[in-house]
């Protein structure tokens, strides 16, 4: 639309309302005026045609009324339309046309009073018409000349006087009028123009102001990089469902504590701009999977929170699992392709608390509970989960100084051959807390997650060693394991560390035995291997624990010199089912890479005689002894050498 046509249409549209709004006193002041022109020189000799004539002014005055009426009460856009322009003008001009017949019919009647009064009335009725009818130039030219030339022309041919100057003012007062009412339109004009262009500007300044407040809005609300709520906002507005809630207009919701496993990763090795890029991603996946009533936060780094409304317990879950699922999708960013998967806690209003606030940390113990376990990757709030966090905390804490408090002790488990002479010991960490003998499998995770396994790890290799020195003094050819965590591994100082022990307690390095998890094959090969040659050509041997349960490649055993493997128990426990297989097996593949087979957990005299059979060299488990203190350690391996003596003096006897 070019400006002209934007103007024609504005001044179309302004004047059709200026026309309109302003009818009614017109309307109003031309029937006043048409009343009193009738009844005041009224006589019997035009009485009937003054009173149709009256008649014929009200019905159409009525029926503008009524055409007001119908715009006032009309549609706004439909106000604008030209017909109304059409409808207004017809009857404003039938109304002039009445007023010139008056004049004109009646005229050879008029006394010199009612010619006056009549003048008088059909100049003010022009005048008023000047500016009441403005919005229409043309309009308001028509109805002057309409209602003032006819009268004007039949005085000036009249042979009076002063009839003749009358014309003339009526001619001359009708070029005022139309000159007057050229400039009122013109004035009308700039002002309907001046105020669309104020309001446009308000307009605009609205929209700014809107578009400002927005703004400040998505900034003290939004989050800036995904686009949902930040704490502080979510916060604000849970508090209006906790209200719904109270007042039993949701009977419960439920909070989604969200986290992405192993996003950190992706910061540190890709950028931290591919990190944002995969937070928008999986942000707008979260938006696809829930509906506009969920409230969606990001808490926080690669933390996610929802809020659920109404939803059943089957719904919920079926809800977790949709999230699980969309995320888990790879995502394509240039030349990388990211996959992730989320771990996410739940907790349920009223079940589990009122409070959203507290229903958040229950949700976060939750997901916390989950971390890192496959396939279920969300769980829902119970009190055991919080025990055992509030148990976690609480000895974590207290592993801060165990070390420092003698807390830690090994216990030894002697490891045997299959004539059930000790061949070496196992050093295991206990640690008694409180007087309660707390579990490795509950302690040992806590040290590593923090990283004090480095510092105790150092502390039971001292022990250890220290242990094995005097073992050595009474047979040279017992060994020693010691368990060594890959956290132990990554440490710079752990090559130094074992040759110095080794070093200090005058042992041969073949005695010392360090075993480590399946985990081994996980993390960086060069460096895992550069340090295992290290302290292979010291003599120190390498044993694999739990040998599998997790990762396995016989090819990284191989490429490692593994010295040992430790047939996992769950594999000893089923020996007599599938389980003499695996470890026929192993014995097939132990010769060809040359490692040496331990079978841990042996609890029985049938597994012993099956192990036997299948040439298992060593054997370890409760069935020989369970883990004993370092005197009984000791004392153990005297009673088994003397044993062994006696044995070999009744031999040479008989």
């Amino acid at each position: 639309m070019t400006k002209n046509t934007e103007y024609s249409n504005l001044y179309l549209s302004e004047g059709i309302r200026l026309l309109y709004t302003n009818s009614l006193p017109g309307i109003l002041i031309t029937f006043i005026a048409a009343t009193i022109m009738v009844f005041t020189f009224i006589d019997n000799q035009n009485l009937h045609a003054k009173i149709t004539w009256w008649l014929a002014m009200t019905l159409l005055l009525g029926l503008r009324v009524i055409d007001s009426q119908m715009w006032l009460r009309g549609q706004p856009e439909h106000k604008k339309e030209k017909i109304w322009l059409l409808r207004f003008s017809s009857g404003c001009l039938l109304t002039a046309v009445l007023w010139s017949v008056y004049a004109v019919v009646f005229y050879p009647q008029f006394s010199i009073e009612e010619l006056s009064t009549t003048n008088v009335i059909l100049a003010a009725m022009a005048g008023g018409a000047t500016s009441i009818l403005s919005g229409s130039l043309l309009l308001s030219s028509l109805y002057n000349i309409i209602i003032l030339m006819p009268i004007s022309l039949l005085l000036i041919m009249q042979p009076e006087h002063y009839k003749h100057n009358l014309g003339i003012l009526g001619f001359c007062f009708t070029a005022i009028m139309m000159v007057s009412s050229v400039r009122s339109a013109k004035y009308i004009k700039e002002g309907i123009l001046l105020r669309y262009r104020n309001k446009t500007l308000v307009a605009n300044m609205e929209e700014t102001i809107r578009i400002r407040t927005q703004e400040v809005y998505e900034i003290s609300n939004k989050d800036s990089l995904t686009g949902l709520y930040n704490r502080s906002a979510f916060l604000s507005a849970v508090e209006a469902v906790e209200q719904d809630f109270r007042n039993h207009k949701i009977t419960n919701f439920s909070i989604f504590f969200i986290d992405l496993d192993g996003f950190k990763n992706i910061n540190d090795t890709l950028g931290h701009n591919i990190g944002d890029k995969v937070l928008m991603t999986l942000s707008a996946r979260l938006k696809r999977c829930n509906d506009a009533e969920v409230l969606m936060c990001r808490w926080g780094g690669d933390e996610f929170i929802l809020l659920v409304k109404d939803k059943t317990y089957e719904s919920t879950s079926l809800l977790a699992e949709q999230i699980t699922h969309c995320f888990s999708h790879p995502i394509k960013l240039d030349e990388h392709a990211v996959t992730l998967n989320a771990t996410i806690g739940i907790s349920v209003c009223p079940e589990h608390d009122t409070s959203v606030t507290r229903l958040i940390q229950l949700a976060d113990i939750a997901m916390y509970s989950q971390k890192g376990k496959y396939p279920e990757r969300f769980a829902f709030y119970n009190l055991d989960l919080e025990r055992n966090l509030h148990r976690n905390i609480t000895l974590n804490e207290a592993l801060k100084g165990a070390l420092e408090r003698n807390e830690f002790r090994l216990v030894y488990q002697p490891i045997v051959n299959a004539a059930g002479q000790v061949v070496s010991f196992e050093a295991l960490l206990r640690w008694r807390y409180q007087g309660e003998e707390i579990s490795p499998g509950e302690f040992i995770p806590l040290m590593e997650q923090s990283g004090r396994i480095v510092q105790v790890g150092s502390w039971v290799l001292e022990e250890a060693c220290k242990v094995l020195a005097k073992i050595h003094k009474r047979n040279a050819d017992t060994c020693m394991c010691v368990n060594i965590s890959m956290i132990q591994f990554y440490d710079k100082g752990f090559v130094n560390n074992v040759n110095r022990v080794i070093e200090h307690y005058a042992i041969p390095g073949h005695l010392l035995h360090l075993e480590v998890t399946e985990s081994i094959f996980q993390s960086e090969q060069m460096m895992i291997n550069q340090k295992v040659s290290l302290l292979q050509q010291r003599g120190v041997k390498f044993s694999v624990d739990d040998f599998g349960t997790g990762y396995s490649s016989l090819s990284v055993i191989q490429n490692m010199n593994i010295d040992y493997i430790k047939i996992d128990r769950s594999f000893i426990q089923h020996i007599e089912q599938k389980g003499l297989s695996i470890v026929q097996a192993m014995m097939n593949i132990s010769k060809s890479l040359n490692f040496k087979v331990i079978a841990e957990g042996v609890e029985t005299e049938k597994q012993r005689l099956l192990l036997a059979q299948c040439n298992v060299p060593y054997m370890q488990g409760y069935y020989f002894s369970r883990p004993l203190e370092r005197q009984k350690a000791l004392d153990y391996l005297n009673n088994v050498q003397q044993d062994s003596v006696e044995e070999e003096s009744c031999s040479e006897t008989e």
